[in-house]
């Protein structure tokens, strides 16, 4: 058994249909390639790739058979979750076959990594249906002497932007009850800000990592771009003793 395990973090591409699609003035699938050649150059090889939410940005089936062109030949498996913008039907329907799996759990040694849905039909904020809270609390209670990392798409505390802080995950508190009821929860990590995040309140870790598309500005009251911020995704080191090593790598750069 290893170490340590690698995981590369892509989030919110924003993919259409159309491979033409802007987003913001990113042509969003050739950022998606661009991020997975900076990666492939930098952080390569990986244990797994997670995909943390907005796949989509025009809910249609062609932006998921996008996605898997783009990560289909990476070898690896490419563990999904939706956001807000994802249709979760079409979604499941392209990325149940390997190497692609939607929501569930990844295992990788002394690690769990739960795969939770926060995506609410209507609203760009989130909820977790009790149903997944009721599945992650099983699961964590089932396995007490392995490291945990939940993975989600909705911010579950405050992004430091009063706009980004009206579409939240709107029962944080509810998340938060089952993980301060599993000392083994070692991070929580998620997309849906387009922008770094890191934070170690109470000995867990909380991390968000920027958009392969186009960022938020942070700590803003209104929505406005970072307008100097590349694509970028995050690499992840998990150790068996339960330590994680982590950065972003934003597209230009090699670190």
């Amino acid at each position: 058994m290893t170490d340590i395990y690698r995981l590369l973090q892509f989030t919110d591409p924003h993919l259409y249909a159309d491979r033409a699609g802007e987003m913001r003035g990113a042509i969003t699938f050739d950022t998606l390639s661009q991020t997975i050649g900076t990666a492939r150059r930098s952080h390569w090889p990986a244990d797994a790739v997670l995909v943390t939410g907005d796949i989509a940005q025009d809910e249609s089936r062609g932006a998921y058979e996008n996605f898997r062109a783009a990560f289909d030949g990476l070898g690896v498996p490419v563990h999904c979750l939706p956001g807000n913008h994802d249709a979760p039907a079409y979604m499941q329907e392209s990325l149940v076959t390997a190497p692609f799996s939607y929501c569930g759990t990844l295992e990788l040694g002394p690690w769990l990594l739960p795969l939770l849905s926060s995506h609410t039909p209507g609203d760009a904020g989130g909820m977790l249906a009790a149903s997944e809270l009721e599945r992650l609390d099983r699961l964590l209670t089932a396995n007490p002497d392995r490291h945990a990392m939940v993975c989600l798409h909705h911010h579950p505390v405050s992004s430091g932007s009063r706009w980004l802080d009206t579409v939240p995950l709107r029962n944080a508190a509810e998340l938060w009850d089952v993980v301060e009821r599993h000392p083994q929860v070692r991070c929580l990590l998620w997309g849906h800000v387009h922008q770094e995040y890191e934070d170690r309140p109470a000995g867990v870790l909380l991390l968000a990592t920027p958009s392969t598309c186009r960022q938020f500005k942070p700590n803003v009251v209104d929505f406005a771009l970072d307008e100097g911020r590349p694509p970028a995704y995050r690499w992840i080191e998990l150790h068996a003793d339960g330590a994680i090593v982590t950065a972003v790598n934003w597209c230009g750069s090699s670190s």
